[in-house]
């Protein structure tokens, strides 16, 4: 198997396929992986066939997102057909709204883990951020994936200024307590959003909050995808947090170690989140047309943010 590699020497294996984008939640942060809402959907057949052409160069991780994934009633036929090709790790994005009863079929089927998005650990927040009472079925969604053995179990939360930045400690003792891993997500943009009123309320600069957990910390692994920070922080009663930091806001580390491909419900390659004009179409194209197109869309693959941005964002920062 032959792994290709863009032209800054970045290689490519994982695939990060959108399954539709719909969803039963109303987060007012979300960006619904850059697609419009309620855009066409893939196939079962079309996702297996993208699937097994990037299996056969060099893909071999497979992130499954919306939307939210759990309102497909196929989801478990995509994983299974995901699974005769990909024998790596197999993973999943949810609002866990669905996940208790879902679970133990998604791990039969092939899934090894899951992300499951809790954005507060209080009940108001929580509907403030959603617009959905739910925080207790979202908790119960969190058991259930432990219980069928879906691991590790990430618990996706997303820092908002002003909103969720100090339920960060009672998040971390939530998660020790429960054995599942705490994802920090910086609120992000492109450039253009930067100046964005919305934008500017909400997002909170996470690093010092990184180098916080490093200090309190008894080790720190890095995550391969992205460079990321996993840090392990004692907490009381001889228990451990285990805190993800995903930082992608002028982060050029970040981006000099994505090996990922985006993958739209529109039938599409996506070199980037923040880059909307490089789309490349597959939808309907033969096996020889549909990879000469994954082959363009590596090929076009450039890191979003450089190091000639930090400094920018240094002044930015000093200003806000």
């Amino acid at each position: 198997m032959t792994v290709l590699y863009d032209t800054f020497g970045r290689p490519l294996n994982s695939l990060r396929i959108q399954l539709n984008a719909s969803c039963n939640f109303k987060c007012f942060f979300c960006h619904m992986e850059g697609t419009d809402e309620n855009s066409s959907t893939l196939s079962a057949e079309e996702i297996e066939r993208v699937v097994a052409m990037g299996a056969k160069n060099g893909v071999n991780r497979v992130k499954f997102t919306g939307g939210e994934p759990l309102l497909r009633k196929d989801i478990e036929d995509i994983i299974r057909r995901t699974r005769k090709h990909i024998s790596g790790d197999i993973s999943l994005t949810t609002n866990a709204f669905f996940l208790k009863d879902k679970a133990r079929g998604l791990k039969e089927s092939g899934l090894n883990r899951i992300n499951i998005s809790m954005h507060s650990i209080e009940k108001d927040h929580f509907i403030e951020i959603t617009k959905v009472d739910a925080i207790d079925v979202v908790e119960q969604g969190i058991d259930a994936a432990l219980s069928a053995g879906l691991s590790p179990v990430k618990v996706n939360f997303v820092v908002l200024n002003g909103v969720n930045v100090h339920q960060i400690d009672s998040m971390l003792d939530f998660s020790s307590k429960k054995g599942v891993i705490l994802q920090l997500i910086e609120y992000e943009t492109d450039r253009s959003g930067e100046s964005d009123d919305n934008y500017r309320k909400y997002h909170y600069d996470i690093k010092p909050i990184e180098d916080r957990m490093v200090k309190r910390s008894s080790w720190v692994e890095y995550n391969t995808l992205h460079n990321r920070k996993r840090i392990h922080v004692p907490i009381e009663d001889e228990r451990e947090g285990v805190v993800e930091i995903v930082r992608p806001q002028r982060n050029a580390d970040f981006c000099n170690h994505c090996t990922r491909l985006r993958v739209t419900s529109k039938g599409e390659f996506q070199t980037c989140l923040n880059r909307h004009d490089q789309l490349f179409n597959f939808r309907g194209k033969n096996e020889e047309e549909m990879f000469d197109t994954f082959k363009k869309a590596i090929d076009s693959r450039v890191p979003y943010w450089r190091e000639e941005d930090e400094g920018t964002y240094q002044v930015l920062r000093e200003i806000s």
